[in-house]
C-alpha cells in the first residue's frame, strides 16, 4: 500500500513504529520522531516501513536526509534503519561535551541492538573536527569507537593545550 505524503500520516506511522529509537543523547530517545517523504509503504509482514523521496527524519539532535530511508522492526522494536543516497547525510550529538557528529554515505545503516553506525561508499564521518573517510566507516556509538576499511583517510586535531 503506497502512502502519498500526508502532513499527520507519516508522522504517526513513524511516532507508532518506533518507540525504541535510541541513538545518543537520553533526551532524543524521549521526543517524537518526524519523518517527512515524497512517499511511503508499509509491509507490516516483512516489519518494513519504506520512505522514499528527500526523505527527512528528525528526532531531537538526530537528524537524516536520504533519497530512501527503509525501517526495519520486530516484535522486540526498532532492528535497523538503512538511509540510501548520492549521498545520505546524519548528524546528531552524540555527547554535549563533544558536539554534533556528522556522517555521510552512499549507504549508512543503524543496527539498534548494537548500536552500530555503518557509512558504505563514499563514506565520511567528521567528530569533534576530526575526519574519517574511506569505503567503509563502522561507528560503534555507544563505545566511541570508529573502524574504517580500505583507502581509509584520516585528519586528526591536534590535542589543545590546557590553561
Amino acid at each position: 500500500m503506497i502512502l502519498k505524503q500526508n502532513k499527520w500520516i507519516l508522522p504517526l506511522l513513524a511516532i507508532l513504529s518506533l518507540p525504541t529509537l535510541s541513538w545518543a543523547l537520553p533526551e532524543d530517545s524521549q521526543q517524537e520522531i518526524q519523518i517527512s517523504s515524497d512517499s511511503a509503504s508499509l509491509d507490516k509482514i516483512q516489519g518494513l516501513i519504506i520512505y522514499t523521496g528527500n526523505v527527512k527524519m528528525t528526532q531531537g539532535t538526530l537528524n537524516i536526509q536520504a533519497d530512501k530511508i527503509i525501517l526495519t522492526r520486530n516484535n522486540d522494536g526498532l532492528q535497523k534503519v538503512k538511509a540510501l543516497g548520492n549521498p545520505a547525510h546524519y548528524e546528531q550529538v552524540i555527547s554535549l561535551k563533544e558536539g554534533k557528529t556528522q556522517a555521510s554515505g552512499n549507504t549508512i545503516i543503524y543496527h539498534a541492538a548494537s548500536e552500530e553506525l555503518v557509512l558504505i561508499d563514499n563514506a565520511e564521518l567528521e567528530k569533534q573536527g576530526n575526519l574519517f573517510s574511506g569505503e567503509k566507516i563502522v561507528y560503534l556509538i555507544s563505545e566511541q569507537r570508529i573502524k574504517a576499511d580500505s583507502q581509509v583517510i584520516m585528519v586528526i586535531q591536534p590535542q589543545k593545550e590546557q590553561e
